[in-house]
C-alpha cells in the first residue's frame, strides 16, 4: 500500500456478529489522503475537530449502523463535553480493502431515528 495510507483500527467481531456481516473479524480499516482531503473538503469544521478522534470512534463506538444504501458501516460515539454525536463511515473497496470515507456531525433527532428503526444498534461490547 501506498506510504499516505495509514491504518485506524480493526472491524471488531462484535460487530461483524451484530449485522451477521461477511466480514473477517479483525479486518484493518484504513485511511487515506484522498479520504482525508473529502473530509476536510466535506466536513472541515467537523474534521477538523474530530480528526485526532478516528481511531477513537472506530475502536470505541457506542452504536454502530448498516448504511442500506451502500452498506458502508456507520460509527457513532457521542462527546458530551461539547454535545455532539459524530458519525463515522467506513467503505469497502471492490478489491475489499476498508477505508474511513466520511465524518461528521449528526443530531440526535437522527440519532435516534436510527436506533428506532432498528438501522443502527448499541455496541455492548466492541472485542
Amino acid at each position: 500500500m501506498s506510504n499516505d495510507i495509514e491504518k485506524l483500527g480493526i472491524i471488531g467481531n462484535s460487530i461483524v456478529k451484530l449485522f451477521d456481516l461477511d466480514i473477517d473479524p479483525q479486518t484493518p480499516v484504513y485511511i487515506g489522503l484522498n479520504n482525508r482531503i473529502h473530509m476536510e473538503n466535506t466536513h472541515g469544521e467537523t474534521y477538523r475537530e474530530f480528526e485526532s478522534c478516528i481511531s477513537e470512534i472506530l475502536s470505541n463506538p457506542e452504536y454502530v449502523g448498516v448504511n442500506p444504501h451502500d452498506n458502508s458501516l456507520e460509527y457513532y460515539r457521542s462527546y458530551n463535553d461539547v454535545m455532539v454525536h459524530i458519525k463515522l463511515a467506513v467503505r469497502s473497496t471492490k478489491n475489499g480493502i476498508y477505508f474511513a470515507r466520511t465524518l461528521y456531525e449528526i443530531n440526535s433527532h437522527s440519532l435516534k431515528s436510527y436506533l428506532d428503526k432498528g438501522r443502527v444498534k448499541i455496541v455492548i461490547d466492541n472485542s
